[in-house]
């Protein structure tokens, strides 16, 4: 009998590569047949509202309306103290920024919007962008501002862009909490013991990762969009961390937290899946 084929959407961000590097580098088994699909968050956050596939990474801001379709990984998500995205003017824009600028935002159900939502509500002029579209708009000067992730907030500076703000460092001095910005979700009709042998293989993957991390190289330049091996380094050592193998105490807090916001009460036992 074939084994059971598992339709799993991730980004080409350093971290999610790395996370899954084990298994696109066939150095660790799995019990079920996979394929591996890449896009930008905002295209994965649209693919989690159709429900099209097994296993995906989204942001957290998309998962209260997915949360009867869906469950959150305990592996493989993005949260930390010092992850946040960024606010940063374009070289022309000089003075303080003002309601009549327009600001490139990487996805309308992203965290990064939620937190521009809450601390910057005059920005409303709002161009959504793919992540890797808003330097090059900045530069260009078709926008005024622009909220960066991934990469694009290790390499900012070189493209004269001047910081505004970091709003994952204001969520952590209101909160106390570590900012939660996606996670792995993993659909609630599979079978039990099947979800169990993707976190398994999951876990193993990610291991294989860290003990051969200069071996993960060339698959992770193979997807990055910054090429330089101290950037690609410095992004997996800022999003894959102690709360990525597995959301502690802390990380349930920052959870609850954020989805306070939407209207929702995060049910451990029934929002979560461990095992």
């Amino acid at each position: 009998m074939p084994n059971q084929r598992v339709e799993i959407a991730i980004s080409p961000c350093p971290n999610d590569v790395f996370i899954f590097a084990g298994l696109l580098m066939k150095k660790v088994h799995s019990s079920f047949d996979y394929h591996i699909n890449f896009a930008d968050i905002e295209t994965l956050n649209n693919w989690s509202l159709q429900s099209t596939f097994d296993l995906i990474k989204a942001s957290f801001a998309i998962y209260p309306t997915i949360a009867e379709i869906y469950q959150i990984l305990i592996c493989g998500s993005a949260i930390g103290f010092g992850v946040g995205p960024i606010l940063v003017s374009s070289p022309r824009v000089e003075g303080e920024i003002n309601s009549d600028m327009t600001v490139g935002v990487p996805g309308r159900s992203t965290t990064a919007n939620f937190l521009l939502s809450i601390f910057y509500p005059q920005l409303q002029k709002k161009s959504f962008l793919a992540y890797n579209e808003i330097i090059p708009a900045l530069i260009e000067g078709k926008i005024d501002l622009g909220v960066l992730i991934h990469e694009g907030r290790f390499v900012y500076e070189k493209y004269d862009l001047k910081l505004i703000d970091d709003l994952g460092r204001r969520w952590e001095k209101e909160t106390g909490r570590p900012l939660p910005l996606g996670g792995l979700f993993v659909k609630r009709s599979l079978d039990s013991d099947l979800k169990r042998q993707i976190l398994k293989t999951l876990k193993q993957s990610l291991e294989y990762a860290e003990v051969n991390r200069e071996e993960t190289l060339p698959l992770l330049m193979s997807y990055a969009q910054e090429l330089d091996r101290d950037t690609i380094f410095k992004h997996v050592d800022t999003y894959v961390n102690s709360y990525t193998k597995e959301l502690n105490n802390e990380a349930i807090e920052a959870l609850k937290i954020f989805f306070s916001y939407f209207g929702m009460r995060l049910e451990y036992s029934y929002h979560i899946f461990q095992e």
